[in-house]
């Protein structure tokens, strides 16, 4: 008996999988920010706009304009909410879709999940690249652009977490000593690792390296620093920090301490 009812689940299950997902009245609502300067239109191929996206956006993006300010002129975002696979719709209480986003040009495709958490942090750090994408012509180097993108990520999910009243974890990756760079090689890298060890270990020591220049410098400064390696004769990452803001080898030393692990793992 426990058999027949079993493969009767799995029947309908599978039934439900290939059937074509119903189709739901499109609907957009629009958000401005920094005084109008920013305009945003969010779009869902569902009936509604998720509360969660709505009460979360507004926090990402102050985050993402605290560390990188506001373009000059006015501009134009569209988030647009992906549709969950079929098969999740449908058999949604056996697992979660975690969030996840894409910024290309002015779109950020979204997905947002169930995690306040982290759609705080996935908008934060597509936030980050679009900000820079409208202030500055040429993209910073790699590791500047993704350490931002996930300090602006890290900012956002705090000040999600305060709001729910939850502790924000960020374990460090594991196995993260085996797969270090050195200071030299991370400011040198021009792709994204291949490997997910690499690629972690990249993300985390990028942030590291960031955040460490930015407690060093201060906001302000720190945004001079960054508009100077967004140039299109950016100088070298260190030119900078020796020339305007008297970085000695003791300093450039000290930064590369700070891209490997503590005894604490942080």
């Amino acid at each position: 008996m426990n058999c027949i009812i079993w493969n009767s689940v799995v029947a309908l299950s599978l039934a439900c999988f290939f059937l074509p997902p119903s189709r739901a009245q499109a609907v957009s609502t629009n958000l401005t920010f920094a005084d109008g300067q920013i305009a945003c239109e969010l779009s869902s191929q569902r009936e509604t706009i998720p509360d969660l996206v709505l009460a979360t956006l507004p926090v990402a993006m102050d985050a993402a304009r605290k560390a990188i300010g506001t373009p000059n002129e006015p501009v134009r975002l569209s988030i647009r909410l992906l549709e969950p696979p079929p098969f999740y719709k449908r058999l949604k209480t056996m697992f979660q879709v975690e969030a996840y986003a894409v910024q290309e040009n002015d779109e950020i495709r979204l997905h947002a999940g169930h995690d306040p958490l982290k759609l705080a942090f996935r908008l934060g750090h597509e936030l980050s690249h679009w900000l820079v994408y409208k202030r500055y012509s040429v993209r910073p180097p790699l590791w500047l652009d993704e350490g931002l993108a996930q300090m602006v990520a890290g900012s956002a999910a705090e000040a999600c977490a305060r709001t729910h009243k939850q502790d924000l974890e960020r374990p460090r990756p594991p196995k993260l000593d085996e797969h270090m760079y050195s200071l030299g090689e991370l400011i040198a890298l021009r792709t994204y690792p291949r490997s997910a060890a690499c690629s972690a270990a990249f993300y985390w020591q990028a942030e590291a390296l960031v955040g460490a220049i930015h407690k060093r410098l201060g906001p302000a400064e720190f945004a001079v620093y960054l508009g100077l390696l967004c140039a299109a004769d950016a100088p070298a990452w260190d030119i900078p920090l020796r020339e305007r803001w008297y970085f000695s080898d003791w300093d450039l030393n000290w930064l590369a301490e700070q891209i490997r692990p503590g005894p604490n793992g942080k």
